[in-house]
């Protein structure tokens, strides 16, 4: 399964910086086991300011903050309680 989430914010200056992550995980049983998988990724990040909000993704392309308030779980709330 996989899993979009947003990180703990940084806030730094008046600015704030909130990571955005992908989460893969996979757990089951193999014989008498119990297997598990999980990992974790950097995807993007999103800036909020007091100029604004704007996000891009690892590469340091542009991308639509909409788009990720709409995928990303916890990223409205987050952005929502920084005002």
């Amino acid at each position: 399964m996989k899993d979009t989430l947003a990180g703990t914010p940084i806030h730094l200056d008046g600015m704030s910086i909130i990571p955005l992550e992908l989460i893969t995980y996979y757990h089951g049983r193999k014989g008498r086991g119990f297997l598990v998988y999980a990992s974790k990724e950097p995807i993007g990040i999103v800036i909020s300011s007091p100029k604004g909000k704007w996000a891009m993704d690892i590469e340091g392309n542009p991308v639509s903050l909409q788009a990720y308030i709409e995928t990303v779980d916890g990223l409205g709330q987050i952005l929502d309680e920084l005002g």
